[in-house]
């Protein structure tokens, strides 16, 4: 680690002492490196779809999934515990649905989950192609995840979702995200999202878990068992089903 911090803090100071002193500039930079540690730019754009499992608790419930998630923003979850089953998707463009049992047709989604749902569907983070993306990245000083070394950075889009990202000094994953968006009666809703156990996924590495935060509250914990990138998908598997939808084995 010390290593990795003198190069980390080495190149920080050369890119202030060379003049690159704007926060802009060396968040773009930093962001370069958290890239290539993720495996690459390449790697990354060639990685545009995946179907991952697992298991989510929340206090002491616990339900397994499986998710499939595409660029730049497409999403579906099916739940399951017992034997009921309830599936959340999204195609991008059209409206969020749920659907509460297999043979059940899809409804729209409650308002509060709807925005939940869609401001988390983004498939890539922010550090990658920021700007074709409206994010804006500024560097944001030094901090701590867990007692290790982080570097942050804040990424803004649209003025309204703005995020501190923590960046591990040793590894350049972002191991913290602090989110502030808009709910819908105005007020702030502020996620703090820890990940870890980070794997290999066709080169591109991974967290395989995760956990989400509403200050000292946690809302849910989740650990992916396993994860296939870029899977057959059919045509229209993200969007609402005209009929009872079967259930992916």
């Amino acid at each position: 680690m010390r290593v990795r911090l003198s190069i980390f803090f080495g190149l920080l100071s050369m890119l202030i002492g060379s003049g690159v002193s704007r926060a802009s500039d060396i968040a773009q930079d930093i962001a370069r490196i958290h890239l290539e540690a993720m495996g690459g730019e390449e790697r990354l754009a060639r990685l545009e779809s995946f179907r991952t499992a697992g298991v989510s608790r929340v206090g002491d419930f616990e339900m397994s999934f499986q998710m499939w998630a595409a660029r730049p923003n497409l999403l579906r979850i099916e739940m399951t515990t017992g034997p009921q089953t309830l599936i959340q998707g999204w195609d991008g463009e059209g409206e969020p649905w749920v659907q509460t049992g297999l043979s059940q047709p899809p409804q729209r989604m409650a308002p509060e989950l709807k925005e939940r749902f869609t401001s988390e569907a983004d498939f890539d983070d922010p550090l990658f192609r920021p700007a074709e993306r409206g994010y804006v990245l500024e560097y944001a000083g030094e901090g701590e995840v867990d007692g290790r070394p982080a570097v942050k950075l804040l990424a803004t889009r649209d003025l309204t979702d703005q995020s501190t990202l923590y960046l591990a000094a040793d590894t350049y994953f972002i191991v913290r995200q602090d989110r502030r968006r808009p709910a819908l009666d105005g007020t702030m809703i502020e996620t703090q999202t820890f990940y870890g156990d980070f794997r290999p996924v066709m080169g591109v590495i991974l967290p395989h878990g995760i956990v989400v935060k509403e200050g000292e509250r946690i809302m849910s914990e989740v650990a992916l068992t396993w994860m296939e990138p870029n899977p057959p998908i059919d045509e229209g598997w993200f969007s609402p089903p005209t009929q009872a939808a079967p259930h992916k084995e």
